[in-house]
């Protein structure tokens, strides 16, 4: 099975949705450590489907995937407690501004210092939502079992921009003296 199966089980294990509630809350809950797009999560479902891990409520075939709502099984449960019990895989981290960063020498600091901008702007702008999520959250009584686990998601995001923007910041500072030779 593929990682967007695991996310669309574990979505699924806290109440039924359809493809667009999945794919609305990985947008809006995941946003900064993982995306799935529209073509990724329609074929898993069906896939999930056939395989016999998740149904349809209400099965009513003529509506389109946006409408359909499904269920995680317990077979679905156990292949994600399965998947849950496994090491972690490799992660890969792929960040466009290194790579550029890598190659600048071929091109102006400024140009450079531009790129570097724009992606510390996009990290201050996640991590004021960060911070504010993490408020929001830290303010509520919530008794459910998923809660801790969801500050620690957030506190990791927050971990990570903060690093992204002291990286930019020296990143900066060191393109401004190479842009003075």
């Amino acid at each position: 099975m593929r990682q967007t199966d695991y996310v669309i089980l574990g979505l699924l294990s806290e109440r039924p949705m359809t493809g667009y509630q999945i794919k609305r809350i990985v947008d809006l809950r995941f946003r900064f450590f993982w995306s799935e797009s529209f073509g990724q999560l329609y074929p898993a479902l069906r896939s999930l489907h056939a395989a016999g891990l998740i149904e349809e409520t209400g099965a009513d075939t003529k509506r389109s995937h946006a409408q359909r709502t499904y269920k995680i099984k317990q077979e679905g449960l156990a292949a994600l407690q399965g998947w849950l019990a496994r090491p972690v895989e490799r992660e890969s981290v792929r960040l466009e501004i290194l790579m550029k960063l890598y190659f600048s020498h071929l091109t102006e600091a400024e140009v450079m210092a531009g790129q570097v901008r724009l992606f510390q702007e996009k990290h201050e702008q996640d991590l004021a939502m960060l911070r504010m999520a993490d408020k929001e959250l830290r303010s509520i009584v919530n008794d459910d079992p998923n809660h801790p686990y969801i500050l620690q998601v957030v506190d990791c995001g927050l971990k990570v921009n903060e690093a992204y923007l002291k990286w930019s910041r020296e990143a900066l500072k060191f393109l401004e003296s190479r842009g003075n030779k």
